[in-house]
């Protein structure tokens, strides 16, 4: 699939907010939380003990949100994501 970058004229003050649900083993769910955290725009609302965590990502462009994305899902021992929410602010 291929995301169009620039959906939104550079002088356009949008931003963009997705939140995701990752899963990933116990074991390593401290490991990918730690990364996250680190990530410019990234939170961690909340977890379980099970080795899912929601992460919420802001951006100012599209293009941005896009590569944290990338960034997010390349993680090692990430088992799986899932967009669940998109909002143009």
């Amino acid at each position: 699939m291929e995301i169009e970058y620039n959906a939104h004229p550079p002088e356009d003050d949008t931003s963009h907010i997705i939140s995701m649900l990752l899963m990933s083993r116990p074991q390593h769910q401290f490991n990918i939380e730690a990364l996250i955290r680190e990530m410019p725009g990234c939170e961690i609302p909340g977890n379980d003990d099970k080795g899912r965590t929601i992460v919420v990502v802001e951006a100012e462009t599209n293009k941005q949100l896009v590569q944290r994305m990338t960034q997010i899902q390349d993680l090692e021992h990430l088992v799986s994501s899932s967009l669940v929410f998109h909002q143009i602010a």
